[in-house]
């Protein structure tokens, strides 16, 4: 089974949640902070499995 945690600038922030859970509070926590990200890891061994990043739009002028 798979863990997700919320993440800023490489420290845990959040979790461990459900997919769902981490995608909906980094939402949310996406405005107020930049460079949030999402760390996967297998409860089994305890290895990170991937992570996904949130992307920003920059403004156009």
């Amino acid at each position: 089974m798979l863990q997700y945690y919320i993440c800023y600038k490489g420290r845990r922030l959040r979790g461990p949640m459900t997919r769902e859970e981490a995608i909906a509070e980094m939402f949310e926590l996406s405005h107020a902070f930049k460079g949030l990200s999402i760390q996967i890891v297998d409860s089994k061994t305890n290895k990170l499995k991937g992570e996904i990043k949130s992307k920003r739009r920059k403004d156009r002028k």
